[in-house]
């Protein structure tokens, strides 16, 4: 079985992509054989191009990691129906396709719980990059979890336009910290680092995304949204194996499955925070919550705080 899975940007950058490699070895691990494929993550019909030439090479399955993968796929799947087709978090269904993906919204508003209970101001901050759909759920079920934990937080939420950019994460929760935020979910990749030097420097608290920060230092993380789509590389190649891909529908991990979806806890997070984590985490697994996706707040108003912007 030629199995070849497509991950786009750059080797080595960004926790996002590290979880992706992460699933291929899971993979390979299980006796798969498996070719990763970097694409340069330039313009979709660049990226397209680059898709169908790989099909042209030959496979049996390809996957696409990360919703860039949707319109290439799209393009792809069309041109080579022989061929089967996964894109992980991403939207397009075919007859030889089918999405994988993780319910991020959740461990999205395990965070809000979490740093509403863990907030010493009632100030908490969310630090986003671009106003993508999932970026925008992600904010509202946040949102939504800080307010049900601890009715009547304050809250200053931001997009500052990109994932990679470390002078913005770093002015963005700088600004936040001189309101009296004292701790911020920092949705961001590659602007990590500036995240989290302000808050070293200003004393912030944050709370991370897809990975475990806590592991790095529990100390500055109080926790990390877990969303790990890297395994849902894995988990389509051996449903694909076994025969059982389930073209044109969309498979969707959650908090039942907490090595896909779960909040992380800093080993100093204190007891009625982890406590209230597990209250809310079960509330997701029996269905009598549900994070909103809806966010009719205002957002933290920028212009003439940064000086990039």
């Amino acid at each position: 079985m030629r199995v070849k899975v497509l991950l786009f940007g750059s080797p080595g950058y960004g926790s996002f992509n590290q979880c992706g490699v992460a699933g291929v070895e899971i993979a390979r691990r299980a006796g798969r054989q498996v070719e990763l494929i970097w694409i340069e993550s330039t313009g979709p019909a660049i990226r397209a191009a680059r898709v169908i030439d790989v099909c042209h090479h030959g496979a049996d399955l390809v996957v696409a990691y990360g919703s860039a993968g949707d319109y290439p796929v799209a393009m792809a799947a069309e041109r080579f129906p022989h061929i089967h087709f996964v894109v992980i978090q991403g939207s397009h269904l075919a007859e030889n396709c089918a999405v994988y993906g993780v319910k991020q919204e959740q461990s999205a508003f395990l965070a809000g719980v979490a740093a509403a209970a863990e907030s010493r101001t009632g100030g908490l901050g969310h630090l986003s990059a671009v106003k993508t759909e999932a970026a925008l759920w992600a904010r509202a079920a946040y949102v939504d979890g800080a307010m049900r934990q601890s009715p009547g937080m304050g809250m200053m939420t931001s997009f500052c336009g990109s994932q990679d950019d470390e002078g913005l994460a770093f002015e963005t929760c700088e600004a936040m910290a001189k309101r009296g935020v004292d701790v911020v979910f920092a949705a961001v990749d590659g602007g990590r680092p500036g995240a989290v030097l302000a808050c070293q420097k200003f004393r912030l608290r944050q709370i991370g995304a897809i990975v475990d920060w806590t592991e790095t230092d529990p100390k500055l993380f109080v926790g990390s949204a877990i969303s790990d789509t890297g395994r849902c590389i894995a988990a389509a190649i051996q449903d694909h194996a076994e025969g059982s891909l389930p073209f044109g529908t969309r498979t969707d991990y959650g908090v039942e499955r907490p090595e896909y979806v779960r909040l992380a806890l800093s080993p100093l997070a204190g007891a009625s925070t982890r406590q209230a984590v597990e209250e809310w985490s079960q509330a997701l697994v029996r269905g009598e919550v549900v994070p909103s996706r809806e966010y009719s707040g205002r957002e933290f108003d920028l212009s003439g705080l940064l000086s990039r912007i």
